[in-house]
């Protein structure tokens, strides 16, 4: 029992305080590592955020202008040169002067062997002669037969075809319509035989007698009607008549067809309206007739079977008239179909006519168009060698009436001399005469920018080779576009007042713009399929805490130079617009503004 009792007494009783102390060190030690670990991880972290986080330099936006400047170098020429030359293959008896030298007018520069000249002229005045020959027989040569090419008559064909259609198809509709109302009139013809036939049987003698007064009135009214309205149709048909015959004789040529065709439809409708007209009239007049020979049988008291009869009679013929009008109006319609359908058949067979006239032509069309371009480029060959010729028909004449000899023209200096005494000269220039002058032409190539912000008429800085302070009173007198050139590049000539031939120098324009709102680095200016935006740095709240983040905005380009841009967009003056950065970043990534 002692002993239970001590072995639970070292389980319940606290430690000796040696080893509460060794605990306590331990414990200490393993939260001191733990604290150091989490310090690490926390710098470890960061330090990586840092390196994977883009690093992005932003400003914000300015208010300004922005100036552009063209500066760009070119080459001056005299004013009034003149490049003086006669033609190939004559020998130069003397040379009287040398580059840099001054003339006075008539001058002898050089001599030239004026026999070789005037047969030189023999020659070039026969070769003109040729050239003009050669070009007349192109042009006599040429290709007339387009307007008579199959496919053109193909073409012709079915455009013919489908006018006859629209003038068939025009004239049968009337047809047709004429058969309808024929058709209508014997429906209501039969209508009122029918009803006069039931009401006969019904009423008395008195009655019909003042039905057949009546009837006789209307009659006659009727008849009285129409030959009114017959005279109206057959003077407007008349008119129409009149007025196609005078188109007739007023027009000519291709228009007279078309005249004479509506004079053909203009008669051809007045002779069916009066046909018409004819049968309505005695129509008319035939139920008149009848309608008082009722009236007058009525009058004696004639009354009996007989005219049930007539009646009767009258709806059989009624209907028989229905029934033959009906005939009629098929017939005419069946042949409206059938006249439409042979048309048709033709112009389908015109239409073969041209998609096979036309496959033929493709086939010929590449080496016609070949053709036609090889014969314009030879005119075109031909046309220059013309001209040459004849200036150099003329420079011969001249050097002949001077006997050989090549004078100056006016006061001036020899720019360059290409030939001396004993050459026989080449194609090309013997020598370049400068007229006296006091003025240089200044001449640079501008590309399509630059040429934007210069104008005729704007006084521009230019800076002569060698020296440093501009010339004064030099203005632009002319902007070209260069020839061959695609890019939209031009030439500008500058007035300046001194220099010397072939001198470089300078051209300088500073144009300051409008003032902006909002002027950016050019760097921070980005395009994306067509649209021009800009990268703005947003401080976002988000689940990690406070970020900031690339916004893409959206904006126009109103201006820009080498180094700035004017936009337009919804910037606001505080915006923080990125301009660099260390990594490739989008719209929505991540960043961390760093100073410049």
């Amino acid at each position: 029992m002692n002993m239970n009792l001590e072995n639970r007494l070292k389980k319940e009783l606290p430690p000796p305080k040696e080893e509460r102390d060794k605990v306590k060190q331990i414990a200490i030690k393993a939260l001191g590592g733990f604290l150091i670990i989490m310090v690490a991880l926390t710098g470890l972290s960061r330090s990586a955020d840092a390196i994977t986080t883009p690093q992005v330099v932003a400003e914000r936006p300015k208010g300004g202008r922005i100036d552009q400047k063209v500066e760009v170098s070119g080459t001056l020429k005299a004013r009034d040169e003149e490049s003086m030359e006669v033609g190939e293959g004559l020998l130069v008896k003397n040379v009287f002067v040398e580059e840099g030298g001054r003339v006075q007018k008539g001058d002898v520069l050089l001599e030239l062997d004026a026999k070789e000249i005037k047969e030189k002229l023999e020659i070039a005045e026969d070769d003109l002669k040729k050239l003009q020959l050669r070009l007349e027989q192109l042009g006599l040569n040429k290709d007339f037969t387009a307007n008579h090419s199959p496919m053109e008559t193909a073409k012709k064909t079915l455009t013919e075809l489908e006018k006859d259609k629209i003038e068939l198809v025009k004239k049968e509709d009337i047809q047709v319509e004429r058969a309808k109302e024929k058709v209508r009139e014997a429906e209501e013809d039969l209508k009122e035989a029918e009803a006069n036939f039931s009401t006969s049987q019904e009423e008395s003698l008195e009655e019909q007698l003042t039905k057949a007064k009546e009837a006789e009135k209307e009659a006659q009214k009727y008849l009285n009607d129409q030959k009114y309205e017959k005279d109206k149709a057959l003077k407007r048909a008349q008119q129409t008549v009149d007025e196609a015959k005078e188109n007739l004789w007023l027009l000519g040529g291709g228009e007279a067809t078309a005249a004479l065709q509506a004079l053909e439809r203009a008669e051809m409708e007045y002779e069916i309206t009066k046909s018409d007209w004819e049968r309505t009239l005695k129509a008319a007049e035939e139920s008149l007739q009848k309608a008082k020979e009722k009236m007058q049988k009525l009058e004696n008291g004639e009354i009996d079977d007989e005219l049930f009869k007539q009646e009767e009679e009258k709806v059989k013929v009624a209907r028989n008239q229905v029934k033959e009008q009906e005939r009629l109006l098929e017939d005419t319609i069946v042949s409206r179909e059938d006249a439409i359908a042979e048309l048709d058949r033709k112009i389908e067979d015109a239409k073969k006519d041209l998609v096979k006239a036309e496959s033929e032509e493709e086939n010929l069309a590449l080496n016609k168009e070949q053709d036609l371009q090889k014969e314009s480029i030879e005119k075109e060959l031909m046309q220059l060698d013309i001209e040459a010729k004849k200036r150099e028909i003329a420079r011969l004449q001249k050097a002949t009436e001077e006997g050989g000899q090549l004078k100056a023209p006016s006061a001036g200096i020899i720019g360059e001399v290409k030939v001396k005494k004993g050459d026989t000269t080449t194609q090309g220039d013997l020598l370049v005469f400068v007229r006296d002058t006091s003025e240089y032409i200044l001449e640079a190539h501008l590309s399509k920018e630059e040429a934007e912000y210069i104008q005729i008429g704007d006084k521009v800085q230019v800076t002569l080779e060698g020296e440093k302070t501009p010339l004064e009173n030099t203005v632009v007198e002319n902007i070209v576009p260069v020839q061959g050139d695609t890019d939209g590049k031009k030439k500008v000539s500058i007035s300046v007042p001194k220099g010397e031939p072939g001198m470089s120098a300078t051209l300088k324009v500073t144009k300051e713009s409008d003032k902006y709102r909002y002027i950016l680095p050019i760097e921070a200016l980005k395009e994306d399929n067509g649209s021009q935006y800009i990268l703005v740095a947003k401080q976002q709240t988000t689940t990690l805490g406070e970020q900031i983040i690339a916004e893409r905005v959206e904006v126009m380009v109103r201006d820009k130079n080498q180094s700035s841009v004017a936009v337009e967009g919804p910037l606001g003056v505080e915006d923080r617009v990125i301009i660099r950065s260390n990594k490739p970043i989008l719209a929505g990534d991540r960043v961390r503004l760093v100073e410049q």
